[in-house]
Formats: C-alpha cells, structure tokens, sequence
C-alpha cells in the first residue's frame, strides 16, 4: 500500500459500508488495548482505500503514528499488532504490507446487508441525514421569449443532477430559475406579438418563438421598428404598460417551459422574475452601497454619465453597472440578486404559490402582491449554472461581494461554468430559429418514440401501458444521460444518432 491512497469521506452510520469501518476501528482498538499501547491519532482518521485490491479494501496507517511514541519500526508494529488484531464481524482477513494493516470484507455479507439496507431505505438508500447547510442553485434562466431547445436542456439537466447529488449527501438545496422579462427579447417579442398577424398554432412557448425569429428579421431592414423596440425596452425599465403585458406574455411563456421540464423530472422552488427584483428596492439598495465603497468610478468620454465598478485588483476589466441614461446593465441586477441570496440585503422579496409538479413538490415565484416568506434565501453556498461566456460577467458579481465586505460570501459563490451544444452548422440562434427540429420537446419526443419502437419490437407480449411508461423513462433517461456524460467543459456537437443511442 502506497502513500497515493485516497482519504475515506464516508459516515460509518450511513450503510453496511460503515458496519465495516467501525468493525476495523473496533477490532484495532482492541488490539492496541491488549497489547497496552495508545495511538497519538484515533484510529478512523488512519484508515484509507487501498490503491489497489490485492491490498484489501481498508487500509490502515496507525504504525506510522505508533512509531512517533514507541520509538519501535512501524513494520514491526504491524506485524505485531496485525497478530493481536482478532477479525470480527465483516472483517474477513487481516494481512500486513510493510507498514499497513490490510483489512478483507466479507463481500457476501457485506452484499446481505447492503440489499437488506436498499429494501428499507428505497429511494433514500445512500442519503446522509441533512444537516451540511442551504445551498442555492440556480439554473435554465432562459428568457421567457421562446421554448426550451437542447442547449437550454443542458443547463437544465446539469443543474437538477448537482441539486440531487448535494441533497442526497446532506444538504439543504433550493433550486431558483431566473426569469428575465425585462431584456430586449422580451421587448422584441413584445413588438412581435402585437406586429405579426397570422400566427402558428403550436405549443405557446414554440409560437413566441417562432414570432420573435420574424420579428427579427423584419427589424434587420426597418430602423423604425428597431426604434420602437428601444421604447418598450424603456417602459419595461420604468414599469409601464408593455411591463403588464410582458409578465402576462412571460407568465405563459414560462408556463409552457415548465410542462417540458417535468417531461424531464426537473424541479424548482422558485422562479425569480427579474421585474420583480428590480422594483423591490434590492438593486437601489445594492447600488448605494457600491456607490459607498471607493470603488465606484464616474464614467467619461462615451461613458459620461455612467456608474463603473473598478475591479483592477482582482485582475479583471472595469464594469459598467449604470448606464448613462440611468438603466442599470443586468450585472448590476445579478449583483443584487446575488446578495438576496446569501441574505445580505435589508429589502426583501414577496412570494406565493406559482404550481405544483408532477411529483406534487409546490414550485413558488416572487410577486409584487405575495408575502414576505423567510425560508426563501439565507444561503450558507450560492452555484449558479450558467454558461462558458459568462465568466467575465460571473467574476464581477463575486468581487462586488468582496468589495461590500463579504468575504466569506465571495468564497462561497460558485460559478458551475459549461460550454453549449452546437448544431453541425454552428450555434443555436433564437433570432434566426435554428432550434427549430431541435427544441427540448422535439428531442425528448423523438426519444421516447425511438424507445417505443423498441420496447415494443422486443416486448410485444407486455400491455400497452407497461409499454408507453417504459418508452417515457427510457426516452427521457437517453436524453438526459447524452447531456451529461460529456464533460461541462467540452462543447456537445449535437446529432441525432449519437443523443438517442439505445445500446
């Protein structure tokens, strides 16, 4: 056994595995209590995963400690206490190699109990007890404008997989999805919804999507529209009419997002609207305590006017957070979101009930006419899933914690960065529509079609309902495993033959 083993991070409570542990720590401590010796070091914290099988599956180091107070060679050691040391319980074997004590688990008891241990747990088998803090988590954030395609999925999946692994292992996770409905696609789509006349009839999430493409196109050639645009952007900023229309257009939007994520068993518990961040007082308040540090710089030249946060000392370039006709830039929103999440803010937002998932878990959303609901925030961790190109963006939010003196707020905000899936022919692009054929509701139906096929190929005598709810878990299960078993940092080139591979 060498010194490149692998710490053991595991609860000896949590299942037979820690039957096991405390099995060798209960027999090593006999031992040392026979033969009258006191380890400096308890003993769990000396056991480690053997590099490599021969040498057993838990190890121990405790002669290298031993030898510091006995002034005796630790091979000695172990061969002496290896002698004194009576197997017991899943200890099958004991063997030394050089200085380590090697320990053997019974594997046919340790699979006894392990199975026992599922059967009772069920679903809950391998959970630690909570107790390890609040994370938050947000994800998909996509702009309420159009449907989700397989790039959105990504973000989504990765997401909702880093929410159930940390839940499982003891943390408190709430999971957000950020709902910009104050950007230019919203005032573009707005535009769209009222300047095109015949409309596809589709899903509505399809629908806005499809309008806002024609939209844009018709915006490349007429600077009028392109003016308008500018004026419903300016009226969502300030709360005006279209900002109505637009949280009732979102609302759907969204709406119809959230059917295709439950086709995928993704959950939230709160959807934060951008709108209602904005004129909750959160980004004044964050503002003026930016403008209280001796950070913030005024703008000059092209940028007279403007609010900048100076972020030389952490080695990035300067930030616009105030533009110079007063409309803050979403970093600046993102900054005082952030903060709302750590509970670092003196205003607050209002909640209520939005819609229940498939699985009966209750989704909530910020409103302007909810209540104040204090389990929302107060993170002990922030990890928010955005993509690749967001860094630059990503690092000023942190150091504008670091700068209002929240250090530890700072070194625990994380930034689960990802690169996108691409078409063969380049990016997704919801100006030019080329999610079309490749929405998350596309994919996932020819999926579980393409399941179905085979199911009932090779399952012809089982019923239609076994067959139809087969298909849905395997469909929905390929989609979710070809986003995920490439790794965040790689680009996904999408093509069909490789995301539904059923072999």
């Amino acid at each position: 056994m060498g010194s490149n083993s692998k710490k053991i991070m595991i609860n000896m409570e949590s299942n037979p595995w820690g039957k096991f542990k405390r099995d060798v720590c209960e027999a090593v401590e006999g031992a040392l209590s026979e033969l009258g010796w006191k380890s400096p070091k308890p003993v769990e914290d000396t056991l480690e995963f053997p590099p490599d099988p021969k040498f057993g599956d838990l190890a121990s180091t405790i002669c290298f400690e031993l030898a510091k107070t006995l002034h005796k060679s630790p091979t000695w050691l172990a061969t002496e206490l290896s002698k004194a040391i009576k197997p017991s319980g899943l200890i099958t074997k004991v063997e030394t190699v050089g200085n380590y004590i090697n320990f053997f688990v019974d594997v046919s008891k340790l699979a006894t109990l392990t199975f026992s241990a599922i059967e009772k747990s069920g679903e809950r088998y391998g959970h630690l007890d909570p107790g390890r803090g609040k994370i938050i988590i947000e994800h998909t954030s996509v702009n309420p404008t159009k449907p989700l395609h397989i790039g959105h999925g990504r973000n989504a999946v990765i997401g909702d997989t880093i929410a159930r692994i940390l839940n499982a292992v003891g943390y408190h996770v709430e999971i957000h999805n950020y709902i910009d409905d104050m950007g230019r696609q919203m005032a573009e789509t707005l535009l769209a919804n009222v300047f095109v006349k015949n409309k596809p009839k589709a899903k509505f999430d399809h629908v806005l999507g499809l309008i806002y493409a024609e939209m844009h196109r018709h915006l490349e050639q007429d600077a009028e529209l392109d003016m308008q645009v500018r004026e419903i952007l300016s009226d969502l900023e300030h709360g005006g009419e279209w900002s109505k229309m637009a949280r009732r257009l979102a609302e759907r939007c969204v709406k119809a997002n959230l059917e295709t994520t439950d086709r995928l068993g993704i959950n939230y518990d709160l959807l934060v609207w951008e709108s209602d961040l904005a004129r909750s007082g959160i980004l004044d308040e964050t503002l003026k305590q930016l403008m209280a540090t001796n950070r913030v710089i005024d703008g000059t030249g092209e940028r007279a006017g403007a609010m900048i946060l100076s972020l030389s000392d952490f080695g990035i370039e300067d930030k616009v957070l105030v533009r110079s006709d007063g409309t803050a830039v979403y970093t600046a929103r993102d900054i005082a979101y952030q903060l709302w999440k750590f509970g670092k803010t003196k205003t607050g937002l209002k909640f209520k009930i939005h819609s229940k998932r498939p699985d009966g878990r209750v989704t909530f959303t910020t409103s302007q006419r909810g209540r104040l609901i204090r389990k929302f925030g107060h993170a002990d961790k922030v990890i928010n899933v955005v993509g690749a190109e967001q860094k630059f963006p990503q690092r000023v939010v942190f150091a504008a914690l670091k700068i209002l003196g929240y250090e530890q707020e700072f070194l625990n905000s994380h930034h689960l960065a990802y690169e996108h899936v691409w078409l063969p022919s380049g990016r997704f692009s919801g100006r030019k529509g080329t999610w079309v054929g490749f929405s998350l509701d596309d994919v996932v139906e020819e999926a579980v079609a393409r399941a179905y096929a085979i199911i009932k190929e090779h399952a012809a005598d089982t019923s239609e309902k076994f067959k139809r709810e087969a298909a849905e878990a395997v469909g929905v299960g390929a989609v979710r495993y070809s986003l995920l078993s490439t790794s965040p940092e790689k680009r996904i080139t999408f093509r069909w033959e490789d995301a539904l591979m059923f072999d």
